[in-house]
């Protein structure tokens, strides 16, 4: 295959089946393994689909500036179609997000601008998202996407993630019992669980949360080393509506689980990829054998090693020597 650009290869990731963290009486797991793609990310989908779609509604010059408010991988995203588009961009991010992160984004060319986490991430996204409006109001070259209002964020995994698990499961002759997943802006579980759930009406669908944002469950919000998820505030884009159930994953769990993936399944993936599948392995007990629950991994262990966090859980902290 010959690309005339990079974002061209874009998704066509692999639903990769779990064999040494499942037991004889969990349902089978299937992870849907988002590290593969263009930029190690399941974001660089929502990046490319929310660029695209505003540059379709005229809303993109040459000369514009692409400002985003991020704690994950939306900005690294971002900052790579706007490389390959030419496009300026600007990620504004918590100081909490690691370095290696950062360096990421300035990789590909994006400024980045860090925003002070007093220990309260849904403040600090706040924070970051007022900056980013005022940067709008000041600057007419500013486009900012906005990802947790942005509907085509819905539509990257309507159109493209949903659509490619679906045409993998049905190809194989299996059907989806169960799917869980993280959220940062509800793109992810509102896109895909719409699609599953009018697939297969009763698929179980559960959401899955760090212990220090877990908004749903109506926790305290503070800071934790999950990135890319928990932001601390409900999106207007995610509906909460077909969701069966909630699980708080501890910023340990979910650091374990991101370790059992590499060494027993040697699936390099992030911190975050271990909150899904730490949820989806309670979901695989509950369902029990010849049943099929699915998750990503959205992205690779080098973009969410807790080792550089300016701030942070005590997991973190102990963390200095990343995940593994």
């Amino acid at each position: 295959m010959i690309c005339d650009n990079v974002l061209e290869a874009v998704g066509s990731t692999p639903l990769v089946r779990l064999r040494r963290m499942t037991g004889p009486d969990d349902a089978q797991v299937l992870v849907k393994f988002e590290a593969v793609n263009v930029g190690g990310s399941v974001k660089t989908r929502t990046a490319l689909k929310m660029v695209e779609r505003a540059e379709e509604r005229g809303e993109l010059t040459p000369d514009s500036v692409i400002v985003e408010p991020t704690s994950g991988n939306q900005g690294g995203g971002l900052a790579l179609v706007a490389a390959v588009k030419g496009y300026a961009a600007r990620i504004i991010m918590p100081d909490s997000c690691s370095v290696e992160r950062r360096r990421i984004m300035e990789h590909y060319g994006a400024e980045v601008v860090c925003v002070h986490d007093e220990g309260d991430i849904g403040a600090c996204i706040e924070e970051c998202i007022a900056l980013a409006q005022k940067m709008a109001a000041e600057d007419p070259r500013v486009f900012v996407p906005q990802q947790f209002v942005n509907r085509d964020n819905l539509a990257a995994h309507v159109d493209g993630t949903a659509a490619e698990i679906l045409a993998d499961v049905r190809a194989a002759g299996i059907a989806i019992d169960g799917f869980c997943s993280g959220f940062g802006t509800g793109g992810t579980i509102t896109g895909i669980g719409s699609e599953l759930r009018a697939v297969f009406p009763e698929v179980q669908i559960w959401a899955a949360e760090p212990e220090h944002a877990a908004l749903l469950s109506g926790g305290a919000i503070g800071t934790h080393v999950q990135m890319g998820i928990g932001d601390g505030i409900l999106p207007a884009i995610m509906d909460t509506s077909f969701i069966d159930g909630i699980v708080v994953v501890t910023d340990e769990e979910a650091l374990a689980c991101a370790r059992r993936l590499a060494r027993e399944e040697g699936l390099f993936c992030g911190i975050s990829s271990g909150t899904n599948v730490a949820a989806a392995l309670r979901l695989a007990r509950k369902l029990g054998p010849d049943k099929t629950v699915v998750t990503l991994a959205p992205t690779p262990a080098s973009a969410t090693s807790p080792r550089c966090c300016s701030r942070g859980s005590e997991a973190a902290r102990s963390g200095c020597g990343g995940i593994g």
